[in-house]
């Protein structure tokens, strides 16, 4: 940011001023929420900071029309505010659909910004979990979220919007399940059925030529 030196000392502080309001308030409205999720040994901790303006159903719940969500806004739409956007969050360990335990939104952080915190009651810190978010739904299709996975001992980082909805976070040194027991028995039936079949063709064959030597 470059404030003319001729101007007055004065008038460079406001023209200085003024741009940092610009720029403030350019970032202030970006499309984008931070998503962060944290397991430990007895919950999956889940937490997204977004902008409620976004919300296509803003206006059902912003009662002063001023854009943002207010203590009072909070306290009387926040339960359907949080059903709504955490419903627009798919979380799953090996293929099966996690589902909050309790779900809200933090009153302590409200206006531009609002925070939304769910627990989920699992212990996924030695499992893939996979995220998966349908908030361009909710919001605009230029939205992105950017999302953060920390386990303890491991952080890792993804984005998301429109053209790419899905992660898969791996914890460090995670070994892919052994196949289960029922594809090997499928296996091995297949296995005792080929040896039948060939079983009955070598019988015809050998009544075949027994036929023929009589």
């Amino acid at each position: 940011m470059n404030v003319p030196r001729e101007l007055p000392v004065f008038l460079r502080c406001l023209v200085a001023a003024l741009l940092l309001s610009a720029v403030g308030a350019i970032a202030h409205t970006l499309p984008i929420s931070y998503l962060h999720v944290v397991p430990d040994a007895d919950f999956l901790h889940l937490e997204l900071v977004f902008n409620p303006f976004e919300l296509t159903f803003m206006a059902e719940v912003d009662d002063n029309k001023d854009a943002e969500l207010s203590p009072a806004e909070l306290e009387a739409h926040g339960r359907a505010v949080a059903d709504r956007v955490v419903g627009a969050l798919k979380l799953s360990t090996g293929g099966r659909r996690l589902l909050p335990e309790t779900a809200g939104m933090d009153p302590a952080l409200n206006g531009h910004h609002v925070r939304l915190r769910a627990h989920y009651k699992t212990d996924a810190r030695r499992v893939p979990l996979t995220v998966e978010s349908d908030l361009i739904n909710l919001t605009s299709g230029s939205h992105v979220t950017q999302v953060t996975y920390s386990n303890g001992t491991n952080t890792q980082m993804a984005q998301l919007d429109s053209q790419s909805r899905k992660v898969t976070f791996v914890p460090p040194g995670h070994k892919p399940a052994p196949p289960p027991r029922r594809t090997a028995i499928v296996g091995l039936w297949l296995l005792l059925l080929a040896v039948l079949a060939l079983l009955v063709v070598g019988a015809g064959v050998l009544l075949y030529l027994r036929r023929q030597i009589q």
